[in-house]
């Protein structure tokens, strides 16, 4: 039997349909402008596939999930090169390469984001080879109304990741604040990893080795949460341009603020003698130009730089009443009288005391 026709003519979930009742085995080509996708068959069940035949899809994810090691990867490559119709995943098997369990779940995967990938062609034209081999046959099966199921609930939510990432060449960048708490699962930190401002979505997905529907709807998950941001919202683009910012006032001389005491003195010569300024001021110091530095004074005896009182200006007054000396203190204690300067000489210190009033005085308390 030969099957082949436009996608505009029979739906794509059909044509699994038919194949899957008549229990076909074979590869189902799809074709469009500048891309060609495959599905592979085995009696009617779905085997693998592949959205882009120039690219080994199935085995870039074996190679992002982190389960094979380059020299294993490097033989495969050259086993897959030497024989015809073997694929790179399936010699890696061969070779026990990768572990049977997690390449079987990669490999079943695989096989639905395939559908999902094709369900999206608006339009091409397909062909089925009957009992064409699948190169990368490595033993998953399953159930066209399963995986059409699911490739159909992808398609229901694909809107939204659209609305999100409206490009497969937006670029994201990590959030420098995020709003929240960060809680990422594993398979989130190695997408974030990948994450650098540079990257498209596209990018990403080639070197996550997962699908385009699953790396896209964590990318856009994560940008919900404030994780990632899109180019337009590149915090650390708008963080470089308000730094540049302020960079225009670095760099700039800082204006020195003005002097609130008296400018500082200056140094005087080396060999000139020491000097030091003397703390007390005269009131007459007060009128001087409060602009003009103080002149260094040459250190000098407190008493030749204290002014001398004046004389009073009275006229010498003669007593009244002379006395007598004044005895002293110790002669009234009962000793030995000590010679004293007269009374008079005691007065004549202080030129403000009325001399001949205490005079009296003394005369007056003597005669008692």
């Amino acid at each position: 039997m030969r099957l082949e026709g436009s996608l505009d003519a029979f739906s794509l979930p059909d044509i699994f349909a038919l194949l899957s009742m008549t229990k076909k085995t074979g590869g189902l080509h799809l074709r469009r402008a500048g891309a060609h996708g495959v599905v592979w068959f085995t009696t009617g069940a779905l085997t693998g596939g592949a959205s882009d035949v120039g690219r080994q899809t199935l085995a870039r994810r074996v190679v992002g999930s982190g389960l094979v090691a380059d020299d294993a990867l490097a033989a495969a490559v050259d086993r897959s090169l030497a024989e015809d119709g073997l694929g790179v995943v399936r010699a890696l098997q061969q070779a026990a390469a990768v572990e049977e369990g997690a390449l079987h779940d990669i490999g079943a995967e695989h096989v639905v984001d395939t559908v999902f990938d094709l369900l999206r062609w608006p339009e091409g034209d397909f062909a089925f080879v009957v009992d064409e081999p699948n190169p990368d046959d490595v033993g998953v099966s399953r159930q066209v109304d399963d995986v059409v199921a699911e490739a159909r609930r992808r398609l229901d939510q694909w809107g939204k990741v659209a609305t999100t990432l409206p490009s497969p060449q937006s670029v994201l960048s990590v959030a420098t604040n995020p709003a929240t708490e960060p809680v990422l699962s594993r398979d989130e930190w190695s997408l974030l990893a990948l994450v650098d401002g540079r990257r498209s979505v596209a990018a990403i997905v080639g070197l996550a080795g997962r699908g385009e529907f699953s790396v896209a709807s964590s990318l856009a998950d994560m940008v919900e949460r404030g994780l990632l941001r899109t180019a337009e919202g590149d915090e650390s683009a708008s963080l470089n341009r308000r730094h540049d910012l302020l960079a225009r006032l670095e760099g700039q001389p800082v204006a020195q603020p003005i002097a609130q005491s008296v400018p500082a003195q200056p140094q005087p010569p080396a060999a000139a003698p020491a000097v030091a300024v003397v703390d007390d001021v005269t009131d007459d110091d007060e009128d001087d130009d409060d602009d003009e530095p103080m002149a260094p004074v040459t250190q000098l005896p407190k008493a030749e730089i204290t002014p001398k009182r004046p004389e009073p200006f009275l006229p010498t007054r003669q007593p009244e009443h002379p006395e007598e000396p004044m005895p002293a203190v110790a002669a009234v204690a009962g000793g030995a009288p000590a010679p004293t300067p007269a009374a008079a000489s005691y007065i004549e210190r202080d030129p403000s005391v009325n001399k001949s009033l205490l005079l009296r005085l003394i005369a007056g308390v003597r005669g008692l």
